[in-house]
């Protein structure tokens, strides 16, 4: 009996999902928002590596961590892959899953630290961006006056002003 449980979460990905460059872009998304889940990328040996991901690879987006070989489809399961070593001893259903399934390999998958860190900075700054207000409601052009009021900042501003008290 195991003495400990180990949770964890995974994603499996097969190489046609990544058919183009928004599906790369969704998928770097993601596993930026999940980095502490695990990525398996499925791709038939016949075919080698998706495009899409080894360009992003090249790139210094993503890091094909581990590529591990003999995986066959699942026969019960869509979307789930077994690995068959050629040492272990079969069962039935599985010398018929290796006889009639083409091999697969799964790439592990990681989000490198650079692009990362650059995901990072881009939403510290889209963050700081949403959050930033004009310095003050007044409006300086030239006109007859010389002088305006923005109303929607001004209502905003002399509410803030209102809650936090005058010195804020």
């Amino acid at each position: 009996m195991c003495p400990y449980v180990k949770r964890s979460m995974f994603h499996v990905i097969e190489s046609d999902e990544i058919a183009s460059e928004e599906d790369l872009d969704y998928l770097i998304r993601f596993m930026f928002e999940f980095s502490e889940r695990d990525y398996f990328l499925f791709c038939p040996v016949s075919n080698g590596v998706n495009q899409f991901v080894l360009a992003a690879e090249i790139h210094g987006v993503l890091n094909i961590a581990l590529t591990e070989m003999r995986y066959f489809p699942h026969p019960s399961f869509d979307h789930d892959y077994i690995k068959l070593d050629r040492e272990e001893r079969l069962w039935d259903w599985e010398k018929e899953v290796r006889e009639t399934s083409p091999e697969f390999m799964r790439c592990t998958l990681k989000l490198t630290e650079r692009w990362r860190r650059k995901l990072e900075l881009h939403e510290a700054l889209a963050d700081q961006e949403a959050n930033k207000e004009p310095a003050s409601p007044l409006i300086l052009k030239p006109g007859m006056f010389g002088i305006g009021l923005d109303l929607p900042i001004a209502l905003k501003w002399w509410q803030r002003r209102k809650q936090n008290g005058p010195n804020k």
